[in-house]
């Protein structure tokens, strides 16, 4: 699920997709819900019990306690790491703050509440270098601003979404090892890009996801799958237990990586988080420039 329904220049230019995202955005309401804990699942077949121990390997059920994320979603290649999207998320509320740029003069910040979405577009208010926009204008930012929040939280999130609504699980033993755990997903009633298909190797070890490949419906055919390992794993408490989340996704054969970094799980958010029209999320360390 990581689509291309809005602009990501940088990225496609880097990868010429990142924008497919089939994980299911599930309906705007329930993907905005906090999860059911893993003991409400029910687990019919060997895809299931992977992506269960996947989820639990994860910290799903700490990650159902918290109220808040903070993340930044940006691609580093040999000239450099652009930071492409600076997220906070209430998932109490639905509430999302997203910030970009367009150019080195033009910067972005949607309010919008990601609960909240018709013709996936959100409700809310974009605006640019301070002023609100409005129109068609203000129309096709809160779609990028959607686009974003679908987009960057599954590279963040995947092994969490696994039993998400609209997910399909299959256990690949043709593809399985002795190190790795395959599960193929793809996708029902999903919102933005329902042909996306996933393949998800999953430690034997660990439980946790070590590296993942996906066709996206943007891509050709005949195109063979994309490779990117998940590392530099990072530990977040949570209320209820400890989240454990990739930061770093290296592209197999090429000098490129997603970053999702900047993690944090804050049990508050700053001041103005919400309401505040100009950018606040930029500043401390790990790639955001």
């Amino acid at each position: 699920m990581i689509p291309s329904r809005f602009s990501l220049v940088a990225v496609v230019a880097v990868f010429g997709l990142l924008v497919g995202g089939c994980a299911s955005d599930e309906s705007p309401q329930s993907e905005a819900k906090v999860p059911a804990p893993t003991d409400t699942l029910t687990l019919d077949s060997k895809a299931d019990s992977v992506a269960f121990r996947l989820m639990e390997a994860h910290g799903a059920d700490a990650w159902a306690s918290a109220p808040y994320l903070r993340f930044n979603f940006a691609v580093e290649t040999p000239k450099g790491t652009r930071v492409v999207g600076r997220h906070l998320w209430d998932r109490t509320t639905g509430d999302y703050r997203v910030e970009w740029q367009s150019g080195p003069d033009s910067n972005y910040v949607a309010l919008v509440n990601v609960r909240n979405v018709t013709d996936k577009t959100p409700g809310g208010t974009v605006y640019l270098n301070g002023t609100e926009l409005t129109g068609a204008a203000a129309a096709k930012a809160r779609r990028q601003a959607y686009g974003r929040y679908i987009n960057d939280t599954y590279w963040l999130l995947a092994p969490l979404k696994v039993f998400d609504s609209g997910v399909n699980r299959s256990y690949r033993p043709d593809s399985s090892t002795a190190e790795h755990d395959v599960l193929h997903l793809t996708f029902g009633d999903v919102d933005l890009t329902p042909d996306d298909e996933y393949w998800l190797h999953v430690s034997t070890e660990t439980g946790q996801l070590d590296r993942w490949a996906f066709h996206l419906q943007s891509m050709g055919e005949d195109t063979p799958p994309q490779h990117f390992r998940w590392t530099e794993y990072t530990t977040l408490q949570a209320p209820e237990g400890t989240v454990t989340l990739a930061t770093r996704k290296e592209a197999v054969g090429a000098d490129q990586a997603i970053l999702t970094n900047e993690l944090a799980l804050p049990s508050s958010p700053p001041d103005g988080a919400f309401t505040n029209p100009n950018p606040m999320l930029a500043a401390t360390g790990n790639g955001d420039t």
